[in-house]
């Protein structure tokens, strides 16, 4: 007789795909909203840009 090995999917293997696929989508979803959101964030960043200083006033106290 010829017996036939039959495949089954393990519960760690089963897991580890779901995590891998879910890992993957919110990894999909960050790079989308950075791509859509960097050129903002980059913007306000420069205007907000911190000034030096001024070290000699001409208001004493």
């Amino acid at each position: 007789m010829i017996h036939k090995t039959r495949k089954y999917f393990s519960l760690f293997g089963i897991l580890i795909a779901t995590v891998n696929r879910k890992l993957q989508s919110f990894n999909c979803m960050i790079h989308a909203i950075l791509l859509d959101e960097l050129p903002k964030i980059t913007k306000l960043l420069l205007l907000k840009q911190l000034k030096p200083i001024k070290r000699y006033t001409t208001h004493n106290k």
